[in-house]
């Protein structure tokens, strides 16, 4: 269960011999309606602003001060407390963590923090805690990167070990994020089944500094009932604004970085695929599946693009070959971006090389990691089985526009 110490708490407090007027400032700068009162660093009581507006500016805080009726310990949870809150009839109570004063419980933030949904299995919010806070701070005008994380081949641990050890998994990576963020710049959150997702205030160097140390963290997490390690993907996206927010895309905003943050993690994982499968020893590598290796076979493979990034009315061509055979696609820029043109032709190629199926291009997305740029086509794949998302992922060579024809053609034959 969550405790109070998940809870965003301001350490303001007065003492005794202050003015009122000066605790009375404390309150307005703060939008606080009580304060904690200390002395020589020990709690000795509060005041609250009702018991301040019946002073004159000039009277010592002491005046107005009051024992406190409830002191809460920053490890009890947040429902134990709203309870007591309930059981003693107060709005407030100063929150110590070692006997340290951290700042004052209000009964607004334990009805926020419970009416918020939240992941008894790893003591973590939901999204939504991540869609709140980034909102709330793109409004302040910062700047907010996002950084998602996905284990590699986790429903390994449900099928080899039971869904117990998966659990313990999800608990040790969930430890693993929460000693690696900082709650004055960053939120945690478990995304989904096996994803997490970090939003983060700081510089973009800063947030990519986080995901390397995460990434390196990784080998700290180990199951003593499995054999395997865990392993995952980090994606990052964010932290570079070309041009001024609109006041009322807030959201929209917050949902694109996420996307893109998700599709990154996405295209590391189809790079390590990749690279796995080429380091495998020849046995592995025999294991593929028939019908893989029957598709493969038939795969269309690249033979050019022709674009033109001069001219925003001109067609561009992409040409395929298909066993002996060659296909191509054409697409009208028509005043939309070249790279659009050429997924778009690519394809019209697929479609044209098989004849029923239907391939709508929905995103294309340039990132970089570590260095390497990585060109990432996101479509939906339809045929007679059905449709489907898929995505396909490719670093980027000299060529942006035949790297992306590539991705797209991957995402065809990832989707199939």
């Amino acid at each position: 269960m969550k405790t109070i110490d998940a809870l965003k708490l301001l350490p303001v407090w007065v003492e005794p011999s202050h003015l009122v007027s000066t605790a009375q400032i404390l309150m307005r700068g703060h939008g606080m309606k009580a304060l904690a009162v200390l002395e020589s660093g020990k709690l000795v009581g509060t005041v609250t602003a009702e018991a301040l507006a019946s002073l004159e500016g000039s009277a010592l805080v002491s005046e107005a001060m009051e024992p406190p009726t409830l002191v809460v310990s920053a490890n009890t949870s947040i429902r134990q407390v709203a309870e007591e809150f309930l059981e003693d009839g107060v709005d407030f109570a100063p929150v110590v963590r070692d006997g340290t004063f951290i700042g004052i419980a209000t009964s607004t933030m334990l009805l926020r923090e419970l009416s918020r949904s939240w992941d008894p299995l790893t003591n973590l919010s939901w999204q939504d805690l991540l869609r709140e806070w980034g909102v709330d701070n793109l409004k302040r005008g910062r700047e907010v990167t996002v950084i998602f994380i996905d284990l590699d081949d986790f429903g390994l641990y449900n099928k080899r070990y039971g869904h117990t050890v998966g659990d313990q998994v999800l608990r040790k990576v969930a430890a693993m994020l929460s000693e690696c963020v900082d709650s004055e710049h960053e939120v945690l959150v478990r995304y989904g089944g096996d994803e997490f997702a970090i939003g983060t205030i700081r510089e973009r160097q800063e947030a990519e500094m986080l995901s390397e140390m995460i990434k390196r963290r990784v080998r700290d997490v180990f199951v003593n009932e499995s054999e395997e390690p865990v392993t995952f993907c980090v994606g990052l996206y964010g932290g570079h604004r070309t041009k001024e927010r609109e006041n009322d895309h807030y959201q929209s905003t917050l949902d694109n970085l996420i996307n893109l943050a998700s599709k990154n993690c996405l295209a590391q994982k189809q790079l390590k695929d990749r690279e796995a499968m080429a380091s495998a020893p020849a046995e592995a590598k025999a294991l593929v599946s028939v019908r893989a290796a029957k598709l493969r076979a038939d795969w269309p493979k690249l033979v050019d693009v022709l674009a033109d990034e001069q001219s925003p009315n001109s067609m561009t061509t992409v040409i395929l070959s298909i066993g002996e055979g060659i296909v191509s696609g054409v697409s009208a820029r028509m005043g939309g971006s070249a790279l659009e043109s050429v997924a778009s032709a690519t394809g019209k190629a697929v479609e044209r090389a098989f004849p029923g199926t239907q391939f709508r291009v929905e995103e294309i997305h340039l990132g970089e990691t570590a260095g390497q740029k990585i060109a990432t086509v996101t479509a939906q794949v339809s045929d007679a089985n059905g449709s489907r998302p898929a995505s396909g992922a490719v670093n980027v060579a000299d060529d942006l526009y035949f790297s992306v024809a590539e991705a797209t053609l991957e995402a065809y034959i990832n989707g199939a």
